[in-house]
Order: structure tokens, then sequence, then C-alpha cells
């Protein structure tokens, strides 16, 4: 068991085979998912380990990524971590950089050593097919245990966008161009001052390397998710809304707030 305090929420009910909450704030929200995933870790490194867990990069994840920072009782030695998706282009030292972000947000706060930190290369453009296949190769060496991640404005999982997004992609990671809605959250993330400032390709983890892990926890607070949020939950399992995947697979579970679930 952890440490952390957890929040009850508002309402719990099943979309599917997935479990979802919704808690009253966004740091609710938060605080209640990274209850769960560290309580979730504690017990699997104590029946064997390491654990292997990949990590999302947004503003939506703020929350989350600082409340489980704060955990004190969880091994980090035993945790290798991976992160989900990454723009072309962009060195690691650039303010949008995910990779950046995460090093702030939780791997420079946490005991990871530089071994158990797996990054994707994204301003290797030169040679994106390899960078792929070394990432793929890397995470299919063993079970992943956790994807900790959200949902998009156009419900996009990782930077799987309805025009790219494949329920049966036959990679586990792979380029691809960001279709304009993508982009535009970027923008409304405050990432980036403009659309034209945003890159056009990213590198990412597919539908089917996610759904590889035994357990997802999805953390989706704030207004402008409320209609991706009632696509994915109550509209068809389609790659139109690619996050409704998610309704597949039992250790599913999304953590919403009030203005997130307002639509359902």
């Amino acid at each position: 068991m952890t440490s952390l305090m957890r929040p009850r929420p508002l309402q719990e009910f099943s979309a599917d085979l997935a479990t979802v909450q919704v808690f009253s704030t966004r740091e609710e929200a938060g605080q209640a998912a990274a209850h769960d995933v560290a309580s979730g870790l504690i017990g699997r490194l104590s029946q064997s380990g390491p654990a292997r867990v990949v990590f999302a990069a947004a503003p939506s994840q703020n929350e989350f990524l600082a409340h489980l920072a704060d955990c004190r009782d969880l091994d980090w030695s035993r945790v290798s971590a991976f992160h989900m998706d990454e723009y072309v282009g962009l060195p690691a030292d650039h303010p949008a950089a995910f990779r950046l972000y995460l090093q702030r947000h939780l791997f420079d706060l946490v005991p990871l050593g530089v071994d158990q930190v797996h990054l994707i290369g994204g301003d290797c453009t030169d040679r994106l097919n390899r960078v792929c296949t070394e990432y793929e190769d890397a995470l299919r060496q063993s079970t992943l245990d956790l994807v900790c991640g959200g949902i998009g404005e156009n419900g996009h999982l990782a930077f799987n966008d309805p025009p790219v997004a494949d329920f049966r992609d036959p990679v586990w990671v792979k380029p691809v161009r960001l279709d304009h809605d993508c982009r535009v959250q970027q923008v409304n993330d405050g990432c980036f001052a403009t659309i034209d400032d945003v890159p056009l390709h990213a590198v990412t983890l597919t539908i089917p390397a996610l759904l590889s892990a035994k357990t997802i926890s999805l953390v989706v607070p704030g207004p402008r998710k409320a209609l991706a949020v009632r696509h994915a939950i109550r509209g068809a399992i389609s790659e139109a809304c690619p996050a409704s995947i998610i309704r597949t697979h039992a250790g599913a579970s999304l953590y919403l707030d009030s203005e997130s679930s307002a639509l359902l």
C-alpha cells in the first residue's frame, strides 16, 4: 500500500471493460490516479520485478506526475521507464520536447538511474526508421506492466490521431504526421505559441503497443476534453476516436474531472 491519500470519486461506472471514475477537480483526478498507479506498482514489485512503465508527456499529466513523484513508498530503483511519443526534429532541450517534460516532472524527481530511462530520440530525423525499430525492440524485451497517459482533444491515444490510428497496427512504434486538431491542441496547451511552430511529424507508440500493457491509466481533465471523452466512452469503438479502444481493455481506468465528464 502507498501512503498517498486517495480522494473519493463523485461517480464510478463501467464503460464496457474499462472503469471510469469522475472527480470534482483535476487535482483530485490526478491524485487518485497517482495513488492507484503507485499501489499497483508496489504490489507488482512485491511479487516480482522490475516493473516496466510507459509515461505520457502533457499538461494533463501535471497533477498525476506531481503526486506520483511524491510517493516515497515506491522502489523506483526497480522501475524501467519509457515514454509514449516525441516530436520529430525537436532537440532534447527544446522547451516543448516531451523528453524534457518528463525529466522535469518525474525522472529528475525520483531515484531512477540513467539506464532505467528509455527515451525516443525524435531529433534523429535522418534515421527515423532505425529509431522506431530500436525503440520497439526495447519495448518488446518483456511485458509492459503499465501505461500512464491521457486522451487528446481529437480522441487520440499517444500521437495516434484518427487519420493514422490503426487498431491492428503491425508495428509498435512508427513515425506519423500530426493532424490539424492535434497541432491546435499543442497551442491550446501552451506548448507552442502558434500552430506554425508545432512540428508536423512525431514518433509514437501504436495502439497495439499501448494495449499490450497489463494496466492502462488515463487521466483526462479539463473542458476541452469533454467531447473526446463522450465519443470515447459513449460512441462507437472506432479509429475515428482512437481512445474508444480502451473500452476493450479490462485493465483500463479513466480518471475524469467535472469538466471533462460534462457531456456524458
